[in-house]
């Protein structure tokens, strides 16, 4: 089992406490994460000192991510986008990438009109071209089950919608999303299973949290960030179900909002790597 874990939530521990990133990074790659997941506008921000943290600490980046807006650019920026986002990619060491190829604007969010068909097949079409150009430098592209109602792949069916139509695109199955539009995950997970390249274990619970900004479901109710195994995701069957599939690839652990991130990343990598040995043994 591969530990990850995103930079963020390294550059959040240290807000939170007294320490330096690089105490943080020590004391992250002490709890059995290995790998970190980028953001790329961060990343375009702070390459140098990133670059430089990594090296000193001994952690390698897992994926870099990126938020764009291909519903609504043109293709020559499409395709600057792409080759200036794989490029730091490289540069980072990552072998995958996450794209969250845009948004629905107001006059877009009917799945039957013109505009909302246009829209998503234009971020299909930048997407299948972002993997053309991955293929030859190595590099995996993939997608998740993105928690906004704007995000048309914000479903079990909208996801598939373009893995199943890109045959390169990888599923980067995100255990806590689909709780967000009221989806049961277990089902999520069987209808989604052929296609997970990698996974992103985000638990959640709606007890509330004093002082947390909360994420709210698609009805309304919020959710809180809970550590692996802590909230009411199906967790454990599902890491488990990972685990005797046979999938041997990162386990990316995620709690955006959470008040203790270094506790929080601590309680998750134990909770995994325990759970690995309760499964597979050694």
């Amino acid at each position: 089992m591969k530990l990850s874990v995103f930079y963020e939530h390294i550059r959040e521990a240290a807000g939170q406490s007294s320490m330096s990133l690089e105490e943080i990074c020590t004391l992250v790659k002490s709890f059995g994460i290995d790998a970190l997941e980028l953001d790329a506008d961060r990343f375009k921000a702070e390459e140098d000192s990133i670059l430089s943290l990594i090296t000193k600490t001994g952690l390698t980046v897992s994926c870099m991510y990126g938020f764009f807006d291909f519903g609504h650019i043109t293709s020559s920026e499409v395709k600057e986008q792409i080759t200036s986002f794989l490029s730091m990619a490289r540069r980072a060491g990552a072998s995958r990438v996450l794209v969250i190829p845009g948004f629905l604007e107001s006059h877009e969010t009917d799945p039957a009109s013109r505009e909302y068909q246009q829209c998503v097949q234009s971020m299909k079409d930048s997407v299948a071209a972002m993997c053309a150009a991955a293929r030859p430098l190595g590099i995996t592209v993939g997608m998740e089950d993105f928690d906004d109602s704007r995000a048309p792949f914000a479903t079990t069916a909208q996801l598939l919608s373009f893995v199943e139509e890109i045959p390169e695109l990888s599923c980067f199955f995100d255990t806590g999303n689909f709780l967000y539009s009221g989806e049961d995950v277990l089902e999520a997970y069987s209808r989604c299973k052929p296609y997970i390249g990698y996974v992103h274990c985000k638990d959640r619970t709606f007890e509330v949290h004093p002082g947390e900004e909360p994420k709210l479901t698609v009805d309304g109710r919020a959710m809180y960030a809970v550590p692996a195994g802590g909230g009411c995701i199906p967790m454990k069957e599902l890491v488990t179900y990972l685990l005797k599939s046979g999938y041997d690839d990162t386990f990316v652990i995620e709690h955006f909002g959470a008040q203790d991130q270094l506790a929080y990343m601590k309680q998750s990598a134990e909770w995994l790597l325990n759970l690995r040995k309760e499964v597979l043994g050694g």
